[in-house]
């Protein structure tokens, strides 16, 4: 059985009377909240209400369909770390969540491979110049096309673990808690914004695991202060949650 048939069984096995897309949100918000707080500071107020959401999705699931959550999960880690790529994004096109969700879909990851290749030039330039890349995505998705980067970035000869920051941004909490997931996995230093790029209202930002341990607050302040900190903004082709994708940009 492949690791994403074994992952849909033990989700499907958690239905019961709640939907498959109730189950899988409920999978990556967990996922995505106890990353999130194992590095920020515990019992402070955003600490705590990350932590009784959690235990309010997890009281109304069993023991055991508990455990199948952290087995799924620890199936997903590892195939992070097998063949790294949008892992939960195709878990939900696959289980055909999208046809519950008009207007949101996630890019294949084959597109985005293609895109990450097209840019690389660019990325290896800034890097070359500024030490690291500061790429910029709105709409991001499940984080399909920054997975795609790095997997580029390490065809190059590149570190993406230091030689990288995301800002990335989506309305979408589902696929807040996607990206989140991912990069944390990869260990890659990023802030993940839900955020309407629209109205630029901004409801809740989460600094990865590698952005808080790296310093990278640290390290972003110092960029602008020598060179306003050139930053490259590339957004992928797909729509999430029904608001469409930006237009891809340079800045300099």
């Amino acid at each position: 059985m492949s690791t994403y048939r074994e992952i849909v069984k033990l989700l499907a096995a958690n239905t019961g009377a709640k939907r498959m897309s109730e189950v899988f949100d409920n999978f990556v918000e967990m996922a995505a909240l106890a990353l999130r707080n194992a590095v920020d500071v515990r019992r402070s107020e955003v600490w705590e209400a990350r932590e009784e959401q959690y235990l309010q999705i997890a009281g109304s699931y069993s023991r055991t369909e508990l455990g199948r959550f952290a087995r799924a999960l620890a199936l997903v880690t590892g195939e992070m770390e097998r063949d790294p790529c949008d892992v939960l994004g195709r878990l939900y096109m696959e289980l055909e969540l999208g046809n519950e969700r008009l207007g949101q879909y996630y890019t294949p990851y084959e597109i985005a491979r293609l895109m990450a290749e097209l840019q690389i030039d660019s990325v290896v330039e800034q890097v070359q110049q500024d030490g690291f890349a500061h790429v910029y995505e709105p709409t991001c998705g499940a984080g399909a096309f920054i997975i795609a980067l790095s997997e580029a970035m390490l065809d190059h000869g590149l570190n993406p673990q230091t030689q990288l920051h995301v800002t990335a941004e989506d309305i979408a909490p589902q696929a807040m808690h996607m990206i989140y997931v991912h990069l944390t996995l990869l260990h890659i230093p990023a802030v993940v914004r839900r955020r309407d790029v629209i109205t630029l209202e901004t409801f809740d930002a989460w600094p990865t695991p590698a952005h808080v341990l790296g310093n990278w607050s640290h390290q972003l302040r110092v960029a602008r202060a020598v060179d306003g900190s050139r930053r490259m903004v590339i957004a992928p082709p797909q729509e999430t949650a029904g608001q469409p994708a930006a237009a891809l940009e340079v800045q300099r």
